[in-house]
């Protein structure tokens, strides 16, 4: 990959698909590190080989920004499991749903990002009262039936979007500490039947979504 440039004040998102062709997925597994097949190697086959492509192309991405070989980077994780580089000041996160994969990119900024299929959701008001606030959930209670799965996953990208950006997770519970009040968000849909949300720190920042090819 072509050497790639991250500004100042700007998040770059990168759009990928992870069903890719095998010669593709044998040269993105080969940059991995041992660790990363180990967890592969846990996974339904489905979810294994789509963390595999998720984590090649992330290493590749990376590679492009940083100038070290994607088989040579380093990755530290914080306690909710969100990586950084060990050797490499670029903040990033990663999100897939689906067969669609986001990689989020920013060089002067903490930065998460999340995206959701679009589909039924199973016991939504149920999940939303163990995640989300009361307004949150009246809002949804309030909504019609035939809008709230949509409203409902809008609501979950913004949120997990913004936890990630403060390296939490909503699994984990870390997400009770107390939030930034700094972050801002977008809302963008990176291709059809997808939502997604972006979030970085401070409100001075410019989203740019690029699409990798297939």
């Amino acid at each position: 990959m072509t050497s790639l440039e991250l500004m100042t004040e700007e998040v770059q998102v990168w759009v990928a698909s992870l069903e890719v062709r095998d010669a593709r997925y044998s040269e993105l597994s080969r940059t991995l590190s041992g660790e990363e097949k180990g967890r592969a190697e846990g996974m339904v086959p489905i979810l294994a080989r789509r963390f595999v492509v998720a984590r090649g192309i992330l290493r590749t991405l990376l590679s492009g920004f940083t100038g070290t070989a994607a088989g040579k980077l380093r990755f530290t994780y914080g306690t909710s499991g969100k990586p950084s580089l060990a050797d490499h000041d670029i903040h990033f996160n990663i999100s897939h749903s689906a067969e669609l994969g986001l990689f989020a990119f920013a060089p002067d900024r903490a930065v998460g990002v999340d995206v959701e299929n679009e589909r039924p959701v199973r016991r939504l008001l149920d999940v939303a009262q163990r995640f989300m606030s009361e307004q949150e959930i009246r809002t949804l209670a309030a909504t019609a039936p035939e809008e709230r799965d949509a409203a409902f996953l809008k609501s979950w990208v913004v949120r997990e979007a913004r936890l990630k950006a403060e390296g939490k997770g909503v699994w984990s519970g870390s997400e009770g500490a107390k939030a930034q009040p700094d972050l801002t968000h977008k809302l963008f849909a990176p291709r059809p039947g997808y939502i997604a949300a972006v979030a970085a720190t401070d409100s001075d920042w410019r989203l740019y979504t690029c699409a990798m090819k297939e």
